[in-house]
């Protein structure tokens, strides 16, 4: 396999002649988006449409109305099915009616044919159409008014018109941007299609790549629905605004940079909160909504926003005084997101920088709950009266399961498993082996092992959570009433630490909990230990996903002197979360 390069010269004399298309203004011909005809203006394109193959672009977008996003994916939607049939140029009656699913389709984002001035252009038909409303109602609002009356309404005309241009010079601003990522990719595809003798990718570097999984990750966070799942959690997203607006003083004035920035939330909170600069960074497709939430809000002038991996780029700034991410995926290291906010930390962050959230803790605890087990577990045993032995997971490794569990079904003390200080924290010790030991609060069936974690937001990394006798306390009070501990819920007025769980004993998140069914219930009782090793690896086949395995075995509290027996009769089960 081979890379596609190009020379500085080559790259400099493609630069040229689109600093000649856009300094000396020359027309671009424009291809019909049905057959091949050529056209100097859009307007004569879309009169073209119109006539010769039945669609309207002009009155179909104003009656849809679709914005300039939706007007890029018409375009290059109708241009892909040109180029998928060539009997489509034939075409003589061609509508859309606003359901079609393409119009929300990222994918249709990008230029269907290179060089393609059509796109370009439809910014142009944006700001002459607005012109030309502004104008037919500034001549119908005159019309048979008094003098005085006119002058008073002329006044606030040019009051609105004084917004107008604050807003349009955003709206440059970002077509700038827009346009400066289209010319890039466009040179991409340009330089992409042509065979080089470029030096091969070296074969790790090539596995990796595979293996790893990247566009499909990055992919995954571009539609909209991902996003509105992990804002509507009121755990997460006010966790971090919480954190963010009752700290504002370490904020104010301060460069922040968020990882994985999504729809801009938390960079938007930074910037509310008195940051002098945000740069906000995602590699996912989202970010082109990011830039227009950021431009929505008058926030442009503080928040940057740069497309690409962290690892891979050069920010405009040499350091950020603070890293903001919400990084955290299921059974917090599943989707390996946290390597790259330690890459953002050791390339970017000031000495004494903080990282919020600034730490982050594993617990294990153990479960009976039938009626998980009967609808999950043992659902293939009786479907509809049939036994479907062969749907059941079989070998020797089970799929870790993600699933709401209510606070009723946990039977025991829980254990901290990982403690992760996110400022001193390697990608190579985020892989962990924790002994672990659970004691039953009542007599019960035990059915599963569940894990969970925990964040904590600190003023100050160098004291970046609980201490570990805190973070080891039980979750439920000590006076029988089976309440919550306050400190359990992160509810800690007497301190300036903020925080979240996402355990069965708190309000549930997107995020759940992780369930590992055991090979055999264990019947236990009060005051019965479980004793074990937890081990949790990225997977060798993909970095993003996660090999765990859990050793453990019973001991009986009358037994409790013969550990080494019990540790005998010790059960290994291997576990994948994918």
């Amino acid at each position: 396999m081979s890379v596609v390069s190009y020379s500085e010269s080559s790259s400099d004399s493609q630069d040229g002649r689109w600093d000649d298309w856009e300094d000396d203004e020359v027309s671009v011909p424009m291809k019909c988006l049905f057959c091949a005809q050529t056209f100097d203006s859009a307007a004569v394109l879309f009169q073209h449409a119109k006539q010769a193959h039945g669609f309207d672009f002009l009155n179909t977008r104003a009656a849809l109305n679709l914005d300039f996003y939706q007007s890029m994916r018409v375009v290059n939607y109708i241009r892909t099915l040109s180029l998928k049939d060539p009997q489509f140029s034939a075409t003589t009656n061609f509508s859309i009616d606003g359901t079609e699913a393409f119009l929300a389709d990222d994918a249709y984002l990008k230029p269907a044919i290179a060089d393609d001035s059509l796109l370009y252009a439809l910014d142009e038909l944006d700001l002459d159409d607005e012109s030309s409303r502004q104008e037919n109602l500034a001549r119908t609002a005159n019309a048979g008014e008094s003098a005085a009356l006119q002058e008073q309404k002329l006044t606030a005309r040019i009051q609105a018109l004084e917004q107008q241009l604050i807003q349009r010079e955003r709206e440059a601003k970002h077509v700038s941007q827009q346009f400066e990522e289209y010319r890039e990719m466009v040179k991409r595809q340009f330089y992409d299609s042509v065979e080089t003798t470029a030096a091969p990718v070296s074969e790790a570097a090539e596995t990796f790549a595979e293996a790893d999984g990247s566009d499909y990750y990055f992919n995954s966070y571009a539609g909209n629905d991902i996003h509105m799942q992990m804002l509507q959690d009121k755990v997460r997203t006010e966790g971090y605004r919480d954190f963010i607006y009752d700290n504002r003083d370490i904020f104010q004035g301060k460069v922040v940079l968020d990882v994985g920035c999504g729809t801009g939330i938390l960079s938007m909170f930074a910037a509310r909160a008195g940051a002098a600069k945000v740069i906000a960074v995602d590699n996912s497709d989202i970010i082109h909504k990011a830039r227009a939430n950021v431009i929505e809000n008058g926030l442009d002038n503080v928040i940057t926003l740069v497309k690409g991996r962290i690892e891979e780029l050069e920010l405009p700034v040499k350091q950020v005084d603070i890293i903001i991410s919400e990084w955290m995926g299921y059974f917090l290291l599943f989707e390996a997101m946290l390597d790259s906010v330690l890459v953002a930390r050791d390339k970017y962050l000031a000495p004494g920088g903080l990282l919020a959230p600034s730490a982050s803790y594993i617990y294990l605890t153990a479960i009976s709950d039938q009626e998980y087990m009967n609808e999950r577990a043992n659902y293939w045993d009786d479907v509809y009266g049939f036994k479907m032995s062969a749907m059941k997971e079989r070998g020797p490794v089970k799929e870790a399961d993600v699933d709401v569990v209510p606070s009723s079904a946990v039977v025991a003390t829980r254990a901290l498993i990982s403690e992760i200080d996110h400022g001193t924290a390697t990608p190579a010790t985020l892989d962990f082996t924790s002994s672990f030991t659970l004691q039953a609060t009542q007599d019960a069936t035990v059915h599963a092992l569940l894990g969970y974690f925990d964040v904590a937001f600190s003023r100050v990394q160098a004291t970046c959570g609980p201490s570990r006798e805190e973070l080891a306390q039980p979750v439920y009070t000590s006076d029988g009433s089976g309440a919550v501990a306050p400190k359990a819920l992160w509810k800690q007025p007497e301190s300036s630490m903020h925080g979240f769980t996402t355990g069965p004993h708190g309000t549930p998140t997107h995020w759940k909990q992780t369930v590992f069914v055991l090979k055999d219930p264990i019947a236990v009782a009060a005051g019965d230990k479980l004793h074990g090793q937890f081990v949790c690896r990225k997977s060798t086949s993909n970095p993003r996903e996660l090999d765990l395995e859990i050793t453990y075995f019973h001991v009986p509290a009358a037994l409790k002197n013969q550990i080494d027996d019990a540790r005998r009769h010790a059960v290994s089960q291997k576990y994948q979360l994918r």
